[in-house]
């Protein structure tokens, strides 16, 4: 990398300062970014073993290997010199280093993929900083939380049989199984992150739309749903309403930070290109 300089950017962090031609052209280009960052701040993980800091970062690179991989039709490998992505990538290496495996890698190599594309949206962009800092203290319960909130609210299936829904319905469970440990001091804390909101008053009765929308349920109540899927075995789609129910859906709602976290979290698992939701 050509001219580097060290440069201090407050809260004892280090960026790199580069000379104006720089140009990033390869995934080997972006690693060298990132080692750079690792060596500059290794203070700020030194209660850390150096040889684990390593190891987990190495293996985030591999991550983001693949992600780029998966994405190398719509990388701007330009924006890899800008300060703002930069100080992103800063924040992943040290949060990689720090919590290892704990810190999600692979959903922040695809925020960092989302937020580096061409296309990206200007809402993305606004709420990924804030995203970055949440992923890496999310459990895997608390991202499948995340993503059933979404689900409820937003997601959507082509076809109108019951039996094919509640078939689909099944992959989308084992997804978010996870969610059926939610406790409700975990929504406490995911308010405390800022990626839900409480509502003022419960809202009960909810139905997902991608229920709600079959032709057979058509203004159905939610026990009359449930009913209807008990007498014909439609076990999926009962087991759906009871990850609500353990979810307390319809006491919180999602920030913009919750619902990008949601669809990266459904992205890995439906290949939904979240950049067309924002």
């Amino acid at each position: 990398m050509s001219k580097k300089q060290k440069q201090e950017v407050g809260d004892h962090s280090t960026a790199i300062q580069v000379g104006g031609d720089l140009t990033v052209t390869s995934y080997q280009d972006i690693r060298a970014i990132f080692n750079d960052l690792f060596e500059l701040n290794f203070p700020k993980i030194q209660q850390i073993a150096a040889g684990k800091a390593r190891e987990s970062l190495d293996e985030m690179l591999e991550e983001l290997r693949s992600a780029f991989e998966r994405h190398k039709e719509t990388i701007d490998k330009e924006k890899f010199t800008e300060p703002g992505i930069q100080y992103e990538m800063e924040g992943i290496a040290i949060d990689v280093a720090r919590r290892g495996k704990k810190s999600n890698m692979e959903m922040l190599c695809e925020l960092l993929c989302t937020i580096t594309s061409r296309d990206c949206p200007e809402l993305i962009e606004l709420v990924a900083g804030e995203a970055r800092r949440a992923i890496p203290m999310l459990s895997k319960k608390h991202l499948s939380y995340l993503s059933v909130e979404v689900i409820v609210k937003e997601a959507e299936y082509e076809g109108k049989e019951v039996a094919l829904i509640n078939a689909h319905i099944a992959l989308v469970n084992n997804h978010i199984i996870h969610s059926k440990e939610l406790k409700f001091g975990d929504l406490q804390y995911l308010n405390s992150l800022g990626v839900i909101n409480q509502r003022g008053i419960r809202t009960t009765g909810i139905i997902p739309n991608f229920i709600k929308n079959l032709p057979v349920f058509e203004n159905k109540k939610d026990n009359e749903i449930k009913d209807y899927c008990k007498e014909n075995g439609m076990v999926n789609i009962l087991n759906f309403f009871e990850i609500m129910e353990v979810c307390y859906i319809g006491s919180y709602y999602l920030t913009a930070t919750g619902r990008l976290i949601g669809w990266l979290n459904l992205a890995k698992f439906s290949h939904v290109d979240i950049k067309k939701l924002f």
